[in-house]
Protein backbone atom coordinates (compact mmCIF):
# COMPACT_ATOMS: atom_id res chain seq x y z
CA UNK A 1 0.00 0.00 0.00
CA UNK A 2 3.10 2.49 1.13
CA UNK A 3 4.40 1.76 -2.65
CA UNK A 4 1.23 2.88 -4.73
CA UNK A 5 0.66 6.10 -2.22
CA UNK A 6 4.17 6.80 -3.28
CA UNK A 7 4.17 6.03 -6.75
CA UNK A 8 0.87 8.70 -6.78
CA UNK A 9 3.02 11.00 -5.25
CA UNK A 10 5.90 10.73 -7.92
CA UNK A 11 3.78 10.74 -10.64
CA UNK A 12 1.15 14.42 -9.69
CA UNK A 13 4.69 15.81 -8.85
CA UNK A 14 6.58 14.72 -12.50
CA UNK A 15 2.93 15.53 -13.53
CA UNK A 16 3.46 18.99 -11.98
CA UNK A 17 7.16 19.87 -12.62
CA UNK A 18 6.94 19.04 -16.67
CA UNK A 19 3.38 21.18 -17.05
CA UNK A 20 5.35 24.23 -15.38
CA UNK A 21 7.92 24.20 -18.12
CA UNK A 22 4.75 24.92 -20.19
CA UNK A 23 4.60 28.38 -18.62
CA UNK A 24 7.93 28.93 -18.83
CA UNK A 25 10.18 31.76 -20.29
CA UNK A 26 11.66 31.24 -23.53
CA UNK A 27 13.87 32.41 -26.75
CA UNK A 28 11.41 34.08 -29.35
CA UNK A 29 12.71 34.48 -32.70
CA UNK A 30 11.51 36.55 -35.49
CA UNK A 31 12.61 35.93 -38.80
CA UNK A 32 12.25 37.79 -42.60
CA UNK A 33 13.51 36.67 -45.79
CA UNK A 34 12.50 38.08 -48.82
CA UNK A 35 13.64 37.85 -52.46
CA UNK A 36 14.43 40.45 -54.59
CA UNK A 37 16.32 42.14 -51.74
CA UNK A 38 15.02 44.65 -49.54
CA UNK A 39 11.79 45.41 -47.26
CA UNK A 40 10.46 47.36 -43.91
CA UNK A 41 10.12 45.88 -40.91
CA UNK A 42 7.24 46.54 -38.05
CA UNK A 43 8.51 44.20 -35.02
CA UNK A 44 7.20 44.29 -31.13
CA UNK A 45 10.09 44.17 -28.39
CA UNK A 46 10.13 42.26 -25.75
CA UNK A 47 9.22 45.31 -24.19
CA UNK A 48 6.27 45.59 -25.55
CA UNK A 49 6.97 48.64 -27.44
CA UNK A 50 6.93 48.95 -31.37
CA UNK A 51 9.79 49.70 -33.42
CA UNK A 52 10.73 49.57 -37.40
CA UNK A 53 13.07 49.51 -39.22
CA UNK A 54 14.12 49.22 -43.25
CA UNK A 55 16.52 46.50 -44.16
CA UNK A 56 18.28 46.23 -47.23
CA UNK A 57 19.09 42.61 -47.66
CA UNK A 58 17.27 39.69 -48.15
CA UNK A 59 17.13 38.34 -44.51
CA UNK A 60 16.78 39.86 -41.22
CA UNK A 61 16.54 37.62 -37.48
CA UNK A 62 16.14 38.73 -34.28
CA UNK A 63 16.06 37.20 -31.00
CA UNK A 64 14.88 37.57 -27.60
CA UNK A 65 13.38 35.93 -24.38
CA UNK A 66 9.58 35.70 -24.07
CA UNK A 67 7.51 34.59 -21.58
CA UNK A 68 3.98 32.48 -21.68
CA UNK A 69 1.37 34.55 -22.38
CA UNK A 70 3.06 37.49 -24.37
CA UNK A 71 2.10 39.35 -27.26
CA UNK A 72 4.12 38.79 -30.40
CA UNK A 73 4.42 40.72 -33.78
CA UNK A 74 6.16 41.17 -36.82
CA UNK A 75 4.92 42.54 -40.46
CA UNK A 76 7.15 42.94 -43.23
CA UNK A 77 6.61 45.28 -46.92
CA UNK A 78 8.61 44.24 -49.74
CA UNK A 79 10.21 47.75 -51.53
CA UNK A 80 9.74 45.36 -55.01
CA UNK A 81 7.68 44.41 -57.65
CA UNK A 82 7.40 40.54 -58.01
CA UNK A 83 8.46 39.91 -54.87
CA UNK A 84 8.44 36.89 -52.26
CA UNK A 85 8.18 37.76 -48.82
CA UNK A 86 7.64 35.78 -45.74
CA UNK A 87 7.74 36.00 -41.97
CA UNK A 88 8.24 33.87 -39.33
CA UNK A 89 8.34 33.36 -35.61
CA UNK A 90 9.68 30.74 -33.58
CA UNK A 91 9.05 30.21 -29.63
CA UNK A 92 11.53 27.56 -27.77
CA UNK A 93 12.96 26.46 -31.07
CA UNK A 94 9.49 25.53 -32.58
CA UNK A 95 7.81 27.35 -35.73
CA UNK A 96 4.97 29.21 -33.62
CA UNK A 97 3.49 31.50 -36.85
CA UNK A 98 4.44 31.98 -39.96
CA UNK A 99 2.60 33.73 -43.42
CA UNK A 100 3.99 34.85 -46.95
CA UNK A 101 2.81 36.79 -49.54
CA UNK A 102 3.86 37.16 -53.40
CA UNK A 103 3.27 40.00 -55.53
CA UNK A 104 4.37 43.70 -55.89
CA UNK A 105 5.28 45.67 -52.55
CA UNK A 106 3.41 43.04 -50.64
CA UNK A 107 2.84 42.68 -46.61
CA UNK A 108 3.28 39.52 -44.63
CA UNK A 109 2.59 39.38 -40.78
CA UNK A 110 2.81 36.58 -37.99
CA UNK A 111 1.28 37.84 -34.66
CA UNK A 112 -0.17 35.79 -31.79
CA UNK A 113 0.22 35.40 -27.94
CA UNK A 114 2.89 32.64 -26.98
CA UNK A 115 1.67 29.42 -25.76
Amino acid sequence: MKKIILFINVFILLSILTSCDRFSSGEVKYVVDCSPNGFDITYQHSSGNTAQQKINSSSWTRTFNGNYGDFVYISAQAMNENTIISTKIYYKDKLFKSSSSYGDYVISESYGSLK
